[in-house]
């Protein structure tokens, strides 16, 4: 049997375990990178001043347990408007059995980010009657929103001026 010179050897098993480390960096950098490029969406802010304020209004009223809300609100006050958010919602939650559906109206944007719209909430309750839909008045909220830099960069929201949930959307 003729005997492979040792470098010839050598370059095989290197090229299968190039190979294999290849094919190991294709099957886990994949979904590595799949992962972070949507965490670094999740993190991203808005294209447009209107379009944070919507995210905001649509994170704390849709009936979902854990709204996506981080995307839309400013790092300098984040938890002070997380908690604002979270109050809305609870108001919300004590006196609605069903859902809720979010109409804003006529978006009015100042060129420092300032964004208002004509908000209107309506209230389905289950009864035993059938499904109730209770509106409230329409009111304008206003949203200070400013356009951060970097890796979660976009529009997002630093304050809310909403009308009292209580005497205006809802009977409390």
């Amino acid at each position: 049997m003729i005997e492979m010179p040792s470098t010839a050897r050598q370059w095989r098993r290197r090229a299968t375990v190039a190979a294999a480390i290849a094919f190991a960096v294709a099957c886990v950098g994949w979904p590595v990178r799949q992962a972070v490029t949507r965490a670094i969406e999740a993190g991203g802010g808005e294209k447009t001043p209107a379009a944070a304020a919507e995210a905001y209004l649509l994170a704390v009223f849709q009936p979902d347990e854990h709204p996506d809300i981080n995307r839309c609100l400013c790092g300098d006050n984040r938890d002070e408007l997380f908690r604002q958010a979270r109050d809305l919602r609870k108001q919300v939650e004590s006196q609605v059995t069903f859902g809720v559906r979010v109409e804003a109206t006529n978006w009015h944007s100042d060129a420092d980010g300032t964004v208002s719209a004509m908000v209107d909430l309506r209230f389905t309750e289950v009864a035993p009657s059938g499904n109730i839909t209770l509106t409230g008045a329409t009111h304008r909220w206003r949203f200070e929103t400013t356009e951060e830099g970097g890796v979660g960069g976009g529009w997002k929201v630093c304050r809310v001026d909403a009308p009292p949930l209580c005497g205006i959307y809802l009977r409390c």
